[in-house]
């Protein structure tokens, strides 16, 4: 999302220069590199540093890394990759001829906006990510032209049969489905407090006591607002104390008190399902489906590899990735380009 959000921002800050630029031999004054003779933008750069800045102080993060360390450059490293592969897109888009209606972009605006509850809501999480109501349509507009040519590029992937068998059979165990036992549980801080909960369950095992008991004395705030449930679990997925009571206890029994790191336990299998091997039809489809999806980003990265290689990519002084990673010192700053 974060990334998102970056691409958003810098699609529509930069589309004007991006689009009305020429070609040319040299990088152009206030920018960091050409794709094609296009320009990425100084000021594309410096977006995405600074709300990586401000979004590592909203979340509490460590501080950013200064300007001139080998963690600064690694990032602007890969914040340049970004932004050169983004342009990347727009460039082929803009050969193919692909083109969105204002019809479509209006579609998609309103099923954002029935995602963040109206469309106030919609452009005011767009003010706060640094985007106005016409750099939001323009992000919007960019989004759909590079579904298009990434439907175009990928084409049709279909794995044959002959490759869905073979990657069964290299990959049969895990389609195996293992045993399950649905587990609900409360946890307590105290001994005394868990022996009082196994009573009141004892007393009342129905789900509607689960649910009053869980929400009244549970610590696990994950699961008390739905009475204490943790679904199918799968041996070795919890702590060993709670796993070694869920896979013994006899199904629809109020479990005595299990202490674990995180406190006490009373837990109750509701349900248990036995462990079932796999068939290559019952695995097909989720065969053909990684299979495609393997196949679409290889064709995918394949384009991008052939378009970065015939694009004659230009970067500014203190810009080219490779000499970031390799030379801390070369540190990328507004005055690189000048």
């Amino acid at each position: 999302m974060k990334k998102l959000a970056l691409v958003a921002l810098a699609l529509a800050l930069g589309l004007a220069l991006l689009v009305a630029a020429g070609c040319g031999g040299k990088v152009p004054q206030g920018a960091i590199a050409t794709v094609g003779g296009v320009p990425v933008t100084q000021a594309q750069f410096d977006q995405y540093i600074n709300q990586a800045k401000a979004s590592a102080q909203q979340t509490g993060q460590a501080a950013f890394p200064s300007v001139g360390t080998t963690a600064y450059n690694r990032y602007a490293a890969e914040i340049v990759n970004y932004l050169i592969e983004q342009q990347l897109v727009l460039n082929g888009a803009d050969k193919q001829k692909i083109t969105v209606s204002d019809k479509d972009v209006q579609t998609q605006l309103q099923q954002i906006a029935a995602q963040y509850g109206g469309t106030q809501k919609m452009y005011a999480a767009a003010q706060k990510a640094g985007m106005d109501q016409a750099q939001l349509k323009t992000y919007v507009k960019n989004s759909l032209i590079g579904q298009k040519l990434y439907q175009q590029v990928i084409g049709k992937s279909t794995p044959t049969e002959a490759q869905m068998q073979a990657y069964y059979k290299a990959n049969k165990a895990q389609f195996d489905q293992a045993a399950t036992r649905t587990v609900r549980h409360v946890l307590v801080k105290t001994q005394a407090e868990a022996v009082k909960v196994r009573a009141l369950l004892a007393a009342n095992d129905t789900t509607a006591n689960w649910a009053k008991v869980a929400k009244k004395y549970s610590i696990d705030t994950g699961t008390k607002s739905s009475g204490g449930s943790l679904g199918p679990i799968k041996t070795g997925q919890m702590v060993k104390p709670f796993n070694d009571a869920a896979f013994s206890l006899k199904i629809n029994t109020i479990s005595a008190p299990v202490k674990s790191q995180y406190g006490w336990h009373v837990l109750e299998v509701t349900a248990i399902t036995p462990a079932k091997k796999s068939t290559y039809a019952s695995a097909k489809a989720k065969i053909k489906s990684t299979l495609t999806s393997q196949q679409q980003t290889k064709t995918w990265q394949a384009w991008l590899a052939k378009e970065k290689t015939a694009a004659d990519i230009k970067y500014a002084a203190g810009f080219n990735p490779d000499q970031l990673t390799a030379a801390p010192s070369a540190s990328p700053s507004p005055s690189s380009t000048k």
